[in-house]
């Protein structure tokens, strides 16, 4: 017993109390104070910079794997859009119409590289014919919100497919594409792709008489045949002509019209007017001449014949030397080789006459001088009846001022020319 309480004894002494002040003891009597036991914040830190550590690493995967990055379209006739991330690693594939959704049967494409999902496509289009020695241009547009590496990235693409397509003769326009609101509406109205509707508005700013009713529907091949000569417009390659009569025979075939030997000094381009047409322009000796011809048939669309040559007004006082109207219009139609023209229009102005008729279903426009000179006439091969006759026309004179007047919104105009 006597050990047992040596040991209690010992161990009593042994216990480390805390220290107290003395001081607020005496002045506050009845109250214990005891100190409080910090607590150990280590554990704490350590779990909530493990959550922060792995917050980040979540963040920069999602960033790098599955944010979306680019978009990359690719248009033939088939409009696909490829979404990659920061990797160039597709993430997401999206048919535009019935003719990517057809590309796009039986491919898997997500995870693999760009170039390679790239490549896979434009090869099935080959395969189902959308893209040929007739057809050979293909649509490249690049988006993200970076122009820099928009252009980077686009330029990667274009070499990656350079470098693969050796051995095809393919034209590759490339584009880098600004999302806005028009492009954005323009887009759903004509339902084109975003990069579609981008080069319709490159051509259209290179040429304001087309329009997009007039663009939507071409193909890509069109669209890159018709803007050859815009330098805002980035080619790889030359689009495919071969559905057509080709620049040398449509020169052959204005050149016959004109009964005029070859010439050196000469433009030809492919535009559109309401077809695929070829625009030649030539001169011999004073006289111009400027054709239309249908790009597939080598059909004469419309001419003109502009022989610049100087009105002699000096003696147009005199009743002897000065035609009258019937004379002019007597000049054109035997020029024409036309007669019983019941539609005609004839105007004096700028000491000339204007002639319009129609025969055998074609437009003819004719600048006569007060002398009898046939100074310029043109043949347009398109031509409606309704356009003269108002009694076949769709909608009345006057339902025609009042869209004129709607769309210009103004109203009370009371000198108007119909």
């Amino acid at each position: 017993m006597k050990n047992i309480e040596n040991k209690i004894n010992k161990a009593f002494h042994n216990i480390d109390l805390p220290e107290f002040d003395n001081k607020k003891l005496n002045e506050k009597k009845g109250f214990v104070y005891m100190e409080k036991k910090k607590r150990n914040i280590v554990p704490y830190l350590v779990t909530t910079c493990t959550l922060v550590f792995c917050l980040l690493i979540g963040f920069g995967i999602y960033n790098n794997n599955f944010k979306v990055a680019s978009k990359i379209g690719i248009d033939v006739n088939p409009s696909i859009e490829l979404k990659i991330n920061k990797k160039n690693k597709v993430i997401d594939v999206i048919a535009n119409n019935d003719d990517g959704n057809k590309i796009l049967s039986g491919m898997d494409l997500d995870g693999s590289d760009m170039n390679v999902a790239i490549n896979a496509l434009i090869g099935s289009m080959v395969k189902n014919g959308y893209i040929d020695e007739l057809a050979n241009s293909i649509l490249i547009s690049v988006e993200g919100n970076s122009e820099a590496e928009n252009e980077k990235l686009r330029q990667e693409i274009v070499n990656q497919l350079n470098a693969n397509l050796t051995n095809n003769n393919f034209s590759i326009v490339s584009q880098t594409v600004s999302n806005n609101q028009s492009l954005e509406s323009i887009s759903k109205e004509y339902n084109i792709s975003l990069g579609k509707a981008q080069l319709i508005q490159d051509i259209i700013a290179n040429n304001n008489l087309l329009t997009y009713d007039d663009l939507a529907n071409l193909s890509i091949n069109e669209l890159n045949l018709i803007s050859s000569n815009n330098e805002n417009i980035k080619v790889e390659g030359n689009a495919s002509d071969k559905a057509y009569i080709g620049f040398d025979k449509a020169k052959e075939i204005a050149l016959k019209h004109a009964d005029v030997t070859d010439v050196t000094n000469y433009e030809i381009e492919m535009d559109y007017d309401n077809i695929i047409v070829y625009e030649i322009e030539f001169k011999v000796d004073n006289t111009k001449y400027e054709y239309d011809i249908d790009a597939k048939t080598g059909d004469i669309v419309k001419y003109d014949i502009d022989s610049h040559r100087n009105i002699d007004t000096s003696n147009t006082g005199s009743t002897s030397n000065t035609i009258s109207r019937d004379e002019a219009l007597d000049i054109a139609l035997k020029h024409a080789k036309a007669n019983n023209v019941t539609t005609k229009k004839i105007e004096l102005d700028d000491n000339s006459y204007e002639i319009e008729f129609i025969y055998n279903n074609k437009e003819y426009d004719y600048d006569i001088s007060l002398t009898g000179k046939i100074l310029e006439y043109s043949i347009d091969s398109y031509y409606y009846d309704d356009y003269y006759n108002t009694s076949h026309a769709k909608i009345t004179r006057d339902e025609a001022l009042d869209i004129a007047l709607k769309h210009a919104g103004v109203s009370n105009v009371t000198n108007t020319e119909i």
